[in-house]
């Protein structure tokens, strides 16, 4: 398990696609947020707070392509099938591929959003330090990130069924809009916020405007529990693969 999981994290780490996305998605939540802040309407913590929801909006176009390749790709390659026939147990070879896809979500998040706050300190001075910083920029960036990598580990179940790579970028693109669209509906309605704030979508929303204790925990359990319904769905449908 070590050795595979050592041979995985390498592997994900040096790929052109994980640098690619992760350069790209940076650059563009900044360049993004430099250009809002010209117009000088808002603080410091407001640009912060609007790049971290403009990450929960880029990533939607990227995460399909990188878990298409991460997933569909190695089944595609046969890296996955070398893998079981090297003697690892499918178990093991699901869960380093699992995390290292989650890692890398969380580094894509967390750089995302550290250059929003860089933004915010450099254009808007102090502004940007709110009264409870920790709670509201260290907390915030932490969990939200932990709420997009539950939310995006859709997109590893769904590669996980798609065998061709275009076709599953295209599945998880769709169906990453499709969420993101119904989410927005739903939340605005005030009846859907008593099962949406128990969900990764419903928190890519909520966590912009609430940090308080209560939903602090509530959207770390809720991303914990998604991330093992994803992994249990993912195993089960891997269980019976019939690699070839």
């Amino acid at each position: 398990m070590k050795n595979l999981l050592k041979w995985e994290l390498k592997r994900t780490f040096q790929s052109k696609a994980f640098w690619g996305i992760e350069i790209t998605l940076t650059l563009i939540n900044t360049i993004f947020l430099i250009i809002t802040s010209v117009d000088g309407g808002k603080s410091g913590f407001e640009l912060f707070i609007q790049g971290c929801n403009d990450f929960n909006s880029f990533i939607l176009f990227f995460i399909g392509i990188f878990a298409g390749i991460h997933v569909t790709g190695d089944f595609e390659e046969r890296k996955i099938q070398a893998a079981v026939m090297a003697g690892n147990s499918r178990f093991n070879i699901l869960s380093t591929k699992f995390l290292s896809y989650s890692l890398s979500v969380g580094i894509f998040g967390i750089s995302a959003m550290s250059a929003s706050l860089a933004v915010g300190i450099l254009t808007k001075g102090n502004q940007v330090f709110v009264d409870d910083f920790f709670r509201e920029v260290i907390l915030r960036i932490a969990t939200y990130t932990l709420v997009e990598v539950a939310f995006v580990s859709i997109c590893f179940f769904l590669s996980m069924l798609v065998k061709n790579l275009g076709a599953a970028i295209a599945v998880n693109l769709v169906s990453m809009l499709v969420l993101n669209i119904v989410g927005q509906m739903l939340i605005s309605k005030e009846w859907a916020l008593d099962f949406m704030k128990y969900t990764p979508l419903g928190q890519t929303f909520l966590l912009l405007a609430d940090t308080s204790t209560n939903n602090l925990v509530i959207s770390v359990v809720a991303s914990v529990l998604g991330l093992g319904v994803t992994m249990a769905l993912s195993y089960v449908k891997f269980r019976k693969e019939e690699l070839k």
